[in-house]
């Protein structure tokens, strides 16, 4: 799915700390910790030493760090390996990689013409 966003990129870097609420219309890619929500109409990135607590939307998702919370996201979700996410997923497409955690649901729609 294509990315909603103005091509910007929000970076976050791995001694930020952040407790509050995110909103933003571009890309965002964390190495820090966030507690709190993340609201955007980009693609959101979270690097190996990246960690959230809190429940996100995003268009689309790739994580190697740690996710605890839920996660709406319209379009393609990725876990990579060794990342860690605890919560649900709402989300189009899931990709979860060979030695990726997940504890949780996931709930994907069925298209239309299925």
């Amino acid at each position: 799915m294509a990315n909603k966003s103005s091509g910007e990129l929000t970076h976050l870097s791995s001694s930020t700390l952040i407790e509050g609420d995110i909103k933003l219309e571009n890309d965002i890619r964390i190495a820090g910790s966030v507690v709190g929500t993340i609201d955007t109409k980009g693609a959101l990135i979270v690097e190996q030493t990246g960690k959230i607590k809190g429940e996100i939307k995003a268009s689309s998702a790739t994580v190697a760090g740690r996710i605890q919370g839920n996660i709406e996201c319209d379009g393609l979700m990725t876990l990579e390996s060794r990342s860690c996410f605890i919560g649900d997923i709402k989300t189009r497409q899931i990709v979860i990689n060979e030695s990726a955690e997940f504890q949780g649901n996931c709930a994907m729609p069925i298209s239309e013409a299925s």
